[in-house]
């Protein structure tokens, strides 16, 4: 298996690259691109296939090391699941599938992973919680799974989010692998990121660029939860379960909160909870006047700051104080950027009419 764990992302990598340049091409000839509109800044059409060859490059590579590594097969479930999601992806990215169409199809997804044993059976101490009624358990799994998986979509709004993030949470997941001793998830997550970091250079391309999709933003989203869950439930017996604990948490944190912020605000004025807008947190970054590069590893950054308060604070005062330490950190940081993106509107104005009375 060692071997493996090296061998196996360079292939994906391989592979991303040269399938890359060809679906790019299919796209552009049948349309599965992006078109430019008010909300955008792209000024010309974008495949949209980043996911597509991520997903392909990376089963691929772990089809490979199914020949010699059998225990491989562990994550058939996972890949079936995943193709189905990564098929609604598409046709959204062709066709605007509805929000609640694709709302109802997660929740039938999540339905078989909880079937299949996968499932959020404890909060392990969180608010002095531990066990859960099956019942429970079933509702928290189904509103995890479809809650992640949305809130990782919604975060795919500039070049490079979306993969530097994935790539963030599952070079976490790896360590957490490799320390529970979970090594075919640990190669699940090496081949991502080998696929992930080819797509991100083409994604920052200008002539070459492309994006990640819905297919690519959906099936992300799907495979860090779904996995999440399983680290959880394989380390709860762990003599380092805290950190396990606190570092699935605090890596898929931040996307989460900003969904649930969004959502809210939408409902308060009186919108539909999935119509698109520009108050996501990638919106207010860029605000400020950053590329998209620099927005990218600005929040990247943020989101590893919350993994290191969270894993600092559980160190003296427990899981439940570590995830409201990470919330007021999230509630913070967005206070900060509204005011500084205010502040800067408010001084482009005057500069404005300065201008105009010059």
């Amino acid at each position: 298996m060692s071997y493996l764990l090296l061998t196996i992302p360079l292939l994906a990598a391989a592979l991303a690259f040269v399938m890359i340049p060809l679906i790019r091409k299919l796209a552009l000839g049948t349309g599965l691109v992006d078109l430019p509109n008010s909300r955008k800044v792209h000024q010309k059409a974008v495949p949209l296939v980043g996911g597509i060859a991520v997903f392909l490059a990376s089963n691929l590579a772990m089809l490979v090391a199914y020949f010699f590594e059998p225990s491989v097969k562990e994550i058939e479930s996972h890949f079936i699941l995943a193709l189905v999601l990564l098929a609604v992806g598409i046709i959204d990215d062709h066709r605007d599938l509805s929000a609640l169409l694709k709302l109802g199809i997660q929740l039938v997804l999540a339905h078989f992973v909880f079937m299949a044993g996968i499932r959020i059976d404890s909060f392990y101490g969180f608010f002095g919680v531990y066990e859960l009624a099956p019942w429970i358990q079933y509702g928290i799994t189904l509103l995890v799974i479809a809650g992640v998986v949305n809130a990782f979509n919604l975060m795919d709004g500039i070049d490079g989010l979306a993969a530097a993030m994935a790539i963030v949470a599952m070079s976490a997941f790896t360590v957490i692998a490799f320390i529970t001793s979970q090594l075919v998830l640990a190669l699940v997550f090496l081949a991502f990121i080998g696929s992930l970091i080819v797509f991100l250079f083409y994604n920052f391309s200008t002539d070459k660029k492309i994006f990640m999709g819905d297919a690519g933003s959906l099936v992300l989203g799907f495979i860090l939860v779904v996995s999440a869950i399983q680290l959880l439930q394989k380390a709860d017996a762990h003599p380092r379960m805290n950190l396990v604990l606190i570092s699935v948490v605090a890596v898929l944190l931040l996307p989460v909160l900003d969904s649930i912020r969004v959502f809210r605000q939408r409902i308060k004025a009186g919108k539909s909870p999935f119509a698109p807008d520009k108050t996501h947190l990638h919106h207010l970054v860029l605000s400020l006047g950053m590329k998209h590069c620099i927005a990218t590893i600005t929040i990247v950054g943020i989101s590893l700051l919350h993994v290191v308060v969270g894993y600092v604070i559980q160190l003296v005062a427990g899981p439940t104080v570590a995830l409201l330490a990470m919330v007021l950190l999230y509630i913070v940081t967005l206070s900060l950027l509204t005011q500084t993106v205010v502040v800067r509107s408010g001084k482009k104005e005057l500069e404005k009419i300065t201008a105009a009375q010059d």
